[in-house]
């Protein structure tokens, strides 16, 4: 089935950019750190290549398929009852990732801006405020995610090119110390961070030029990857690598650690609760309506409205199943790795090779 494109290139791109860069980017720098030493940039630089793989193969399934929907591949290739439990599977991986990033940020609004208010209430709030974006159309979405991408980047840019002036490059070294198993792990912490590319599954059937799609998934890699690589380098300058990994959320105290001569800004609390509202809302919506549109789909919702209204009691329950934050942790840790090898690697090789079977099947006959 072709479908109509609407979605330009730069919609693609900041579509994935948002996506990905969510909340994770305030406790990167921690996680690498703890895993790898003063060789998390490096390590992000090989995860960027890997995740530019794995997009690459997404685009191929959609290119193979005919830049059909998501659901429709499952379904032609796999068969009403097997596309239904992939679904579902992909959907509960989808969910998790939304459901504990939502903890984490309600965790943060509490510490940082709202220490009165229950985490009930933060997340029924992002919740509802979620429904009402994703009960748009694809098009809706594209382009709340093309402003929201300036949004998010300008200011944090600005911010950080200042956080140069207070570290010492020294704090990087030494470089290429770790055992071999730690850069597995590393590699694996990291690549895991770019969590959520697979929403392209969802924008690349709607892509109005067909043409050069590839290169427009390389820059949007290149980007995150550069952004996590510069986080991860001025977090190590500016705290060194011991005081890094005993944060929760270096990028956080990063930026509330700058100062900006002249400016007129006199505390950073709210420039910081800003960003970090913005940076998980825009992973939230995109993951939720990807979310929507599988149930929406599988079951013959016929509108993502009712299908969003499903999954939000879902969201809640699991986002508060954690009893504290380490334990969230904890658990996304064990959990969501495992998960996300079915949606980074099984799936799109599953729908390659039955693809290929029914082309092979097809000439022969």
């Amino acid at each position: 089935m072709n479908n109509k494109g609407f979605v330009s290139k730069y919609g693609l791109f900041a579509t994935i950019v948002v996506s990905v860069v969510g909340v994770g980017i305030f406790s990167y720098p921690s996680s690498m750190a703890k895993v790898i030493g003063t060789d998390g940039w490096f390590v992000t630089i090989i995860a960027g290549a890997i995740v530019f793989f794995l997009l690459s193969l997404i685009y191929r399934v959609v290119l193979k398929n005919n830049y059909n929907t998501f659901y429709n591949m499952l379904e032609n290739n796999l068969g009403k009852i097997a596309s239904k439990v992939f679904a579902f599977i992909l959907c509960v991986y989808l969910i998790t990732l939304v459901a504990f990033g939502m903890r984490i940020f309600s965790e943060v609004t509490k510490m940082y801006l709202l220490e009165q208010t229950p985490t009930e209430f933060i997340l029924l709030v992002m919740i509802l405020t979620g429904i009402y974006l994703v009960r748009s159309e694809v098009s809706a979405l594209v382009k709340f995610n093309e402003i929201a991408l300036a949004a998010m980047f300008i200011p944090v840019i600005i911010i950080l090119a200042f956080a140069t002036r207070g570290g010492k490059l020294t704090n990087v070294l030494p470089l290429l110390q770790s055992k071999p198993d730690e850069y597995i792990r590393g590699l694996v912490s990291a690549t895991y961070a770019f969590a959520g590319f697979e929403i392209a599954y969802l924008i690349l059937p709607f892509m109005k030029d067909k043409d050069g799609i590839r290169k427009t998934l390389f820059k949007s890699t290149l980007f995150i990857t550069f952004f996590y690589v510069v986080v991860t380098i001025l977090s190590l300058m500016f705290f060194t690598k011991e005081y890094t990994q005993n944060l929760i959320w270096p990028t956080i105290n990063l930026i509330r650690s700058v100062m900006i001569p002249g400016a007129f800004i006199e505390r950073w609390e709210g420039i910081v609760m800003f960003l970090w509202v913005l940076y998980y809302f825009t992973t939230f919506v995109n993951l939720y309506y990807f979310s929507g549109d599988i149930i929406k789909e599988a079951f013959n919702l016929h509108d993502i409205k009712l299908s969003s209204l499903i999954l939000a009691p879902v969201i809640y329950i699991v986002a508060l199943y954690p009893q504290n934050i380490a334990e969230l942790y904890y658990t996304s840790d064990k959990i969501t790795p495992i998960m996300s090898i079915f949606s980074y690697i099984v799936l799109p090789l599953i729908l390659l090779i039955s693809r290929g079977s029914k082309e092979r099947g097809k000439k022969k006959k």
